[in-house]
């Protein structure tokens, strides 16, 4: 239970941190990462807590849509992190469509498909708004997302 929230704790610093230092592709990044999980929390409440040995269709929808977000942005923002972050959460897609089409899945690797990539996408969010602040301090202000 410590390390759960410990890990909790270091998420919301590292948040605090991407909106006090951040641009805005790495302040929307946090913004979806902060909405799935409120969202989850809101899915929790209303149909209870998740099973892995069964697909939860909430989970699907707001991993589809976080996903579907997060693309969007490593796409038209000029830098290379948000790949990462929107790579992780396309695993985390693959794990629901994997579970649904054999639901005999073992449920700790259905598990680790679907919330190990949190872990990935906190880590490149953290270290890509350190690369936004170093660049921004080596030359200045720069654009945000792609030209073309």
């Amino acid at each position: 239970m410590m390390l759960i929230w410990t890990l909790r704790l270091i998420i919301a610093a590292i948040v605090v941190f991407v909106f006090r230092k951040g641009g805005e592709p790495e302040k929307l990044v946090a913004i979806v990462l902060v909405t799935t999980t409120g969202l989850d929390l809101a899915n929790h409440a209303m149909f209870g807590d998740p099973v892995f040995f069964a697909v939860n269709p909430g989970h699907i929808v707001i991993d589809t849509w976080a996903m579907i977000a997060l693309l969007w942005i490593a796409l038209r923002a000029n830098r290379g992190w948000p790949l990462w972050v929107s790579a992780a959460q396309i695993i985390v897609v693959l794990g629901h469509v994997s579970k649904i089409i054999d639901l005999s899945l073992v449920r700790y690797g259905y598990f680790a498909m679907i919330q190990m990539p949190m872990n990935i996408q906190v880590c490149a969010l953290l270290l890509g708004t350190l690369a936004h602040v170093r660049r921004e301090e080596q030359i200045g202000r720069y654009h945000a997302w792609r030209l073309a």
